[in-house]
């Protein structure tokens, strides 16, 4: 098996993905996940493979059919493609204590995107501008949003990364709560 190779597969095939979504899940989106990924696993664990290639795979979740199709061409063994698939439906409903560690590591990279300060403000304009939802409607879908995904946490190497983020956001909404409410 070369890894290598399948990586470089999968990060073709993710990228061809990421070029039709918006600026909010673009390639770039996929790269910080990557990045937010590799952060966690050097201090959780776990095989560097899966938390890569999930990584790159975490935004086909909802066209989940499709990537397990793809998922299946690759040449790795069936209980890595099998658990390659697991890891890309990394989305609140599927996260429990019960998971694996790669899926939670994933979950917890993409969840960054949402509950950091930068992807606070990256939810909002992405539920303005792609959604085309009013002004109060995305502020209010996104703070229903980080607390989903926040309440799904599941690594403490994530929860500390953005212990600071937590603090600044709490604060940022009830600020913004105070001069929007008039």
């Amino acid at each position: 098996m070369n890894y290598e190779k399948c990586i470089n597969k999968i990060i073709e095939y993710a990228t061809n993905f990421y070029d039709t979504l918006d600026f909010a899940h673009n390639i770039e989106h996929g790269k910080r996940v990557v990045r937010n990924a590799e952060k966690i696993a050097q201090i959780e664990g776990g095989n560097l493979f899966l938390i890569e290639a999930g990584a790159w795979l975490h935004q086909f979740h909802d066209k989940i059919d499709e990537v397990n199709s793809f998922i299946k061409t690759l040449d790795i063994d069936n209980e890595l493609k099998n658990k390659l698939y697991e890891i890309v439906k990394c989305r609140p409903q599927y996260m429990n204590d019960n998971s694996l560690l790669e899926s939670k590591i994933v979950y917890d990279a993409d969840a960054i995107e949402v509950l950091s300060t930068y992807g606070m403000i990256r939810e909002v304009i992405c539920n303005a501008k792609c959604r085309n939802k009013e002004w109060e409607k995305s502020v209010e879908d996104t703070i229903k949003v980080q607390k989903r995904f926040k309440e799904k946490l599941k690594t403490k190497t994530a929860q500390k990364m953005l212990e600071k983020d937590f603090e600044v956001i709490e604060e940022f909404w009830e600020l913004y709560k105070k001069w929007s409410y008039l």
